[in-house]
């Protein structure tokens, strides 16, 4: 009798934990699964909505709550029922990360699709903007709607747009391509302001100091391009661009001696190392560096115009130091003329209407005493610039 009394409340302890164990789904929640297997979302979303006025702590409800917003493409809401679902417990945390994947996976698909027709409509860039934006929405720490969104609004013109995806590419990956457009793009806005005025003294402070911010910026990312890129030349001439605005030459000088190291067979490097090197007055290490940018290119034509330029604002130079010191035998600037004179000779032919080139001919001949060719390269001047008035 015992033992039958044992094995009686056994039975009756597990029955007790069955019935504990089974819950009921609410008339709202059968209701919104059936409707979701018709396909019935607005019926569905009626009845899920009724379900969570009541019992706003129903993972399961917000989780199918955000799937019925999924087809119904109401995506923003759908983000936000599955934010609550996951608040309230996991359980539904994988099937919420397959369904956002999916999405991303079409968005990604039609945006790409709509780039590529805009070409013929620009409109369609406008569309693949709104896809990939929600892409993002789908996998924030995916780069590639990030940079596609960019590029769109960047072939569009709108430069400030294009910076909030680039940035937010930039935040998740490094990326010396996309840190390059950005710089870049802030550099034309800093430049659009530059252009404007004779020199930095002359801008106005509030614009000044938007010009600034705006370099700044620029330099930041182009610098985050070069150390991912040391060899790419457009950001090393862009990084040296945005220096000089600033008169900042010495780090400019200093970005092109380093890309001279990492590549000495660029000749951009050699010719803008020596425009600013010249424009320092520091004509020898200028020579050296045009003549290397002419050995990489013998036809650089504007590398032979700024050498023959060096060697005649040296020799008026020495030309100068010699008369304040008396010393008429020091006819060192004769030599400097008379290297300089080949250079200058050698671009006049690639550009025979430059009025002020033949007039610097004219003076440089003067000064070697060639007074027929001083004459000749003077006339032609003036004649250019007849037929120009």
């Amino acid at each position: 009798m015992k033992r039958s009394y044992i094995s009686l409340l056994i039975i009756i302890l597990v029955g007790t934990f069955s019935l504990l164990n089974f819950h009921c789904a609410s008339p709202e929640m059968t209701s919104a699964r059936l409707y979701l297997q018709q396909g019935q979302w607005d019926d569905a979303l009626r009845s899920l909505e009724n379900e969570l006025e009541h019992n706003p702590a129903n993972a399961e409800a917000w989780y199918l709550k955000g799937r019925v917003l999924s087809e119904i493409g109401q995506f923003d809401r759908m983000l936000e029922a599955f934010d609550r679902s996951i608040e309230v417990s996991d359980e539904y945390k994988d099937e919420i990360q397959e369904i956002k994947f999916n999405n991303w996976i079409a968005f990604i698909n039609a945006g790409i699709e709509e780039y590529n027709l805009g070409s013929e409509d620009p409109e369609n860039y406008r569309i693949a903007i709104e896809l990939f934006e929600l892409a993002t929405k789908m996998q924030p720490d995916s780069t590639v709607a990030y940079k596609n969104w960019g590029f769109a609004h960047l072939i569009l013109g709108e430069l400030d747009e294009a910076i909030v995806p680039f940035k937010e590419t930039l935040k998740r990956e490094d990326d010396p391509e996309i840190a390059k457009y950005t710089g870049q793009i802030y550099f034309d806005k800093g430049y659009e302001i530059w252009r404007q005025y004779p020199s930095l003294d002359d801008i106005e402070p509030e614009k000044r100091r938007e010009l600034e911010e705006n370099m700044e910026t620029s330099i930041k990312y182009l610098v985050m391009a070069m150390e991912g890129d040391p060899d790419d030349a457009e950001v090393v001439a862009a990084l040296s661009n945005a220096y000089i605005v600033l008169d900042r030459q010495n780090e400019a000088k200093e970005i092109f001696r380093q890309g001279i190291l990492a590549d000495p067979t660029n000749k951009i490097y050699y010719y803008n190392l020596g425009v600013l090197l010249l424009e320092e007055d520091k004509y020898e290490e200028a020579v050296e560096h045009f003549n290397n940018a002419i050995a990489l290119d013998p036809d650089y034509s504007d590398a032979y115009y700024n050498l023959g330029v060096a060697y005649v604002n040296w020799g008026v130079e020495l030309r100068e130091k010699a008369v304040a010191e008396r010393d008429e035998e020091d006819k060192r600037y004769m030599e400097k003329f008379e290297l300089a004179l080949p250079n200058l000779e050698r671009v006049v032919n690639d550009r025979p209407n430059d009025a002020q080139l033949w007039e610097t001919l004219g003076r440089l001949y003067a000064n070697l005493d060639r007074v027929p060719e001083a004459e000749a390269a003077f006339d032609r001047a003036d004649r250019i610039r007849e037929r120009s008035e």
